[in-house]
């Protein structure tokens, strides 16, 4: 559960980024060569893609969605 709520604060989080006025994301090495090479706006792009990944995954790990050849969910016995 708190992973998934980690993605989901951090998929807000790239949403701010791409929608706000901060210049300061914009100075993360990936995103500085994106904004150098493509522009603001692509850089703009790929912090909304970020957010979307993450927001996504985030769903994913709180409604425990799980790939077809994953094995059951382990049962805890804590019973001694």
């Amino acid at each position: 559960m708190f992973v998934g709520l980690v993605a989901l604060f951090l998929g807000l989080l790239a949403i701010s980024f791409a929608t706000g006025p901060w210049l300061a994301p914009y100075q993360l090495r990936t995103i500085a060569k994106i904004h150098a090479r493509y522009g603001k706006h692509t850089a703009r792009v790929a912090w909304l893609l970020i957010a979307i990944l993450s927001g996504c995954s985030g769903l994913a790990i709180l409604s425990g969605l799980r790939p077809t050849y994953a094995s059951p969910p382990a049962k805890l016995n804590l019973a001694r």
